[in-house]
């Protein structure tokens, strides 16, 4: 049975549950670590141990965080003023022979409350098992556009987190799955964290919204490539990539002019293609910008290890040879991982922009994309007079380390390595004059003088400046100083 959103209640049990810190830092500051699946089946003594008081915050932690029975008199004390009746009566506990039993899971993610299925040790969940919050949660949320708009889609919505999220800024959102068990749990979170401007649709990818287009459109779709059917979140029973490749296509078709999409996705590669090759022929025709933000790729053995790691070693063995046997088949010798953003721009020139991530994103990484895809889209339209003639400057949210070496009684600069600090953490080592030509650029002078002051004074080749500086500007390390340099989209 799923939990039910019209129990009178449910709007107060978040309540609950952020007043003792459940949503804030109060919870992982008690765990001492997130906690993920592999977290609770792994180190549960850990986390009984660090949870083993009666105050409320550690009651709920241990019954919604951890899914571990607890003393029914606690639980009491720690919901009030709910009910453990009402508790039960929405589905979402049981109560037994003096002890509580969560039937779902309740994460925190920025601010929202979010019930999901749970997986028990040792147990293999069902075909239609909704997830909780995961890295790919956190991925897409951060990769988001989180522009102001009238309309958004989220195409495979699972237990809804990113339509919740789109409802801050948007004026109507579409969750869509195939999914029912998930629109369930979708549905009961929109009650719990009072949003009303979401609708639910249950279909096939974009076939519940046929014919319209968005303003903005996000998806975590079963990206997977793999030869089974087996769950409906990871799997699309589709050849190879192309549920990716049909996501993609689908995104950049029901946009509306200057709308962005972004796609988690997964693409096949052939022994020795290049690593942007799939997503660049996805994006070709679709008159949309697109930018490429490649997470790595997997070699086919160790990514059929990563979806299919059991104790059951017999079992793991048998997945081992059949994903393997299947990569063979399609000629696949590994896997890119990543995410597009799209912008549609109907008529122009339009960009493929391929770019390697260092890391997951650490923070929300919307400003940064627009100036990204305003600064390529810059750099592309303007010739180099207007190049030169813009006053640029250093991002601020950048560091530059620096490793000195000992030389004739002083120390030289062996290596300088700069790296922005926030969102997109994108990072390269520099030259000496790559160094000078960040420092010379703080907005007072144009970018003609600088390379000027750099080639007559510091000896540096002016293609070669031009080009760090078109780098610069492309990863944003650079941006404007002045709004009319760069005419961006947001």
């Amino acid at each position: 049975m799923l939990v039910r959103s019209e129990v009178a209640g449910v709007a107060r049990l978040k309540s609950v549950l952020a007043r003792h810190g459940y949503l804030g830092p109060e919870a992982g500051a008690a765990l001492g670590q997130p906690v993920s699946d592999a977290h609770r089946r792994a180190d549960l003594p850990l986390y009984l141990r660090r949870l083993a008081s009666a105050a409320p915050l550690h009651v709920l932690l241990r019954l919604f965080g951890l899914l571990v029975p607890v003393d029914e008199a606690e639980a009491r004390a720690a919901v009030v003023p709910l009910d453990l009746d009402e508790l039960d009566q929405m589905g979402l506990t049981e109560t037994r022979d003096g002890r509580v039993r969560a039937r779902f899971g309740l994460a925190a993610f920025d601010g929202l409350l979010l019930a999901h299925d749970s997986v028990e040790d040792g147990v293999s969940p069902q075909s239609d098992h909704v997830l909780g919050v995961n890295p790919t949660t956190e991925n897409l949320a951060q990769l988001t556009v989180r522009r102001r708009v009238r309309s958004a889609l989220d195409m495979g919505c699972g237990n809804g987190v990113q339509a919740l999220l789109l409802a801050r800024h948007a004026e109507r959102v579409t969750g869509v799955d195939k999914n029912p068990r998930a629109l369930a749990f979708a549905r009961f979170n929109a009650r719990l964290n009072g949003v009303e401007n979401v609708e639910w649709l249950e279909g096939d990818f974009f076939a519940p919204v046929s014919g319209r287009r968005f303003d903005l459109v996000v998806s975590n779709p079963p990206y997977v490539i793999s030869p089974e059917s087996r769950f409906v979140f990871r799997d699309a029973g589709r050849d190879g990539d192309s549920v990716s490749a049909e996501v993609v296509a689908e995104a950049a078709a029901h946009l509306e002019e200057g709308g962005h999409a972004t796609v988690l996705c997964n693409w096949a590669l052939a022994e020795g293609e290049e690593w942007s090759a799939p997503p660049r022929r996805w994006t070709k025709g679709t008159d949309c910008d697109a930018l490429l933000l490649y997470r790595g790729s997997q070699d086919a053995f160790e990514y059929a290890a990563t979806w299919n790691r059991s104790r059951d070693r017999i079992a793991y063995q048998d997945a081992l040879d059949r994903w393997t046997a299947y990569f063979g088949k399609l000629g696949i010798a590994s896997i890119g991982l990543g995410g597009l953003v799209l912008r549609r721009r109907t008529g122009a020139q339009v960009f493929f922009q391929a770019e390697e991530l260092p890391d997951r994103p650490q923070a929300p990484a919307s400003e940064q994309i627009l100036r990204m895809l305003a600064a390529q889209e810059f750099l592309q339209g303007k010739g180099e007079a207007s190049l030169l003639a813009g006053r640029w400057r250093a991002e601020p949210r950048h560091r530059v380390e620096q490793r000195l070496a000992p030389a004739g009684g002083r120390y030289e600069l062996e290596e300088a390595r700069v790296m922005l600090t926030d969102g997109l953490r994108f990072e390269g080592l520099l030259d000496a004059h790559a160094l000078e030509l960040l420092r010379l650029c703080d907005g007072r002078r144009s970018l003609g003088d600088a390379v000027g002051e750099l080639c007559n004074q510091g000896g540096a080749e002016r293609g070669s400046v031009l080009a760090v500086a078109r780098r610069f500007i492309s990863l944003g390390f650079l941006v404007p100083d002045d709004s009319t340099m760069v005419e961006g989209r947001s």
